[in-house]
């Protein structure tokens, strides 16, 4: 038993209120989500050729105490870093996510001031999103494993969310989503956000962000957290031994 048990519906369509043109609070999407390492790696970029600036030579490799403190080298085509810069490699997976966050305070006065000071990312139209992370099968080994997917049905992990699969016709992904790995998206491109028409039901969401506060130490009114620990001690009973 979990907490599918427990919540019907888990999602809803909402394919008729024109989906793609504002992203919903636990709405699904596509991004790509990127896998973070525990040893950052750099891309070293140095010029092969002094007297070429589209022509380089590169390696990558652990990010090191010295770094972020570049000499003043030749410039490289198409590539600016400061001398406080440097590139980050990492791996990179398109993942089923939810919006976590999907509303910023955006004022348009002060659009016009921004971008004539060349500060344009101060202000920008951005969500958070939390990638959903597969389930161990036969054909995927990597997934999270049996033990802890029933946990986490139970609700006894504050970073891990847990996903069943949506209705017929859509995407049929089973998955945990984990609040530890929480991203910025920009939503402007669907290369960078291909928003689905499925979204969280309410009470699905209502258990989503009483995870999260609870993950953030954050503390919600009485009835949430009792309506949470109700939750817990219900389905925990269930667990298998």
């Amino acid at each position: 038993m979990g907490i599918t048990q427990l919540i019907d519906p888990f999602y809803i369509d909402i394919s008729g209120e024109r989906f793609r043109d504002k992203p919903t609070l636990g709405q699904l999407c596509w991004v790509p989500s990127p896998q973070p390492d525990v040893i950052p790696q750099v891309l070293e970029v140095q010029r092969a050729d002094p007297t070429e600036h589209n022509i380089t030579q590169f390696a990558i490799r652990n990010v090191r105490e010295t770094d972020f403190q570049r000499r003043n080298e030749l410039p490289l085509y198409r590539l600016r870093l400061r001398l406080n810069e440097e590139l980050i490699v990492q791996k990179a997976k398109r993942r089923l996510s939810i919006v976590l966050q999907a509303t910023n305070t955006i004022f348009d006065d002060i659009i016009f001031l921004l971008r004539s000071k060349g500060k344009k990312h101060l202000q920008q139209d951005c969500i958070f999103v939390l990638p959903i992370f597969s389930i161990e099968k036969t054909d995927h080994p990597k997934g999270f494993s049996p033990i802890m997917t029933a946990r986490i049905k139970a609700l006894m992990y504050n970073q891990f969310f847990y996903c069943p699969k949506t209705p017929s016709g859509m995407t049929q992904i089973e998955g945990v989503a984990r609040l530890d790995r929480i991203q910025v998206v920009f939503p402007g491109h669907r290369a960078s956000y291909n928003p689905l028409p499925i979204r969280l039901s309410d009470d699905a969401i209502l258990i989503l962000m009483g995870l999260l506060r609870t993950w953030l130490c954050i503390k919600g009114t009485s009835e949430d957290e009792k309506y949470l620990r109700d939750l817990r001690d219900l389905l925990k009973e269930t667990l298998p031994d």
